[in-house]
């Protein structure tokens, strides 16, 4: 009976069935998903991102995965940190995630090719401004992968921004190394984007070494 009602209350249409029947979901999952994770979507761009989340084992009932328009209307789809985590921690080659966000006072020693760093904090005095964030994502089958995001170019200064600066610029760093490690292709990482009335648009990052490079002088 819960269900019946809970289906009368979700519009569901006879696409939505055809859909649902071809993806093994429910009338209700599929309407649920088309009103939620993949708003404003076509018939065949809704049937893209099901199959996409599906064949990449990301799921778009509990946030892991949603989608957006570029002002071109194509369709992008998108993951934060913790769907990219959570999938690469599926993997039996994981082996393990370290991040640390940088400030101005830090000293910093930093090789991405070589996949060193030298890291020191002054616990006696103040770290000054965040200005980055570095991450290693580790394999059992080869090297650390290690990324660089800087503060000014993510920073999007509200909510969670403002609230807490290092776990969001750590969350970039961390992102982009796991996207690297696993070679998830297909699914663009929430922070390289920001949205504005339903349209993403990509973040400028053009001058980020250029700000890496001020980092290390």
């Amino acid at each position: 009976m819960e269900t019946k009602k809970a289906t009368e209350v979700i519009k569901v249409t006879s696409t939505d069935v055809k859909i649902a029947e071809s993806f093994g979901l429910s009338n209700a999952e599929v309407a649920v998903i088309k009103q939620s994770t993949a708003k404003n979507t076509s018939n065949i761009e809704l049937s893209f991102f099901i199959k996409t989340c599906q064949s990449m084992g990301f799921n778009p009932f509990n946030k892991e995965v949603w989608c957006y328009k570029d002002g071109k209307g194509n369709l992008l789809i998108f993951a934060g940190r913790d769907g990219f985590l959570s999938k690469a921690q599926s993997n039996p080659l994981f082996n393990g995630i370290r991040s640390s966000e940088v400030c101005q006072n830090d000293e910093i020693e930093l090789n991405i090719p070589l996949g060193i760093v030298h890291h020191k904090i002054n616990p006696k005095s103040s770290r000054g401004a965040i200005v980055g964030a570095y991450s290693f994502v580790f394999r059992k089958d080869g090297e650390a992968t290690i990324e660089w995001a800087d503060f000014a170019t993510y920073n999007k200064t509200y909510n969670a921004w403002k609230s807490h600066p290092a776990e969001m610029i750590k969350k970039v760093a961390e992102t982009h190394a796991l996207k690297k490690a696993f070679g998830f292709s297909g699914i663009q990482s929430e922070y390289d984007f920001n949205v504005s009335d339903g349209v993403a648009v990509p973040v400028d990052t053009t001058k980020q070494n250029e700000k890496l490079e001020e980092v290390l002088s």
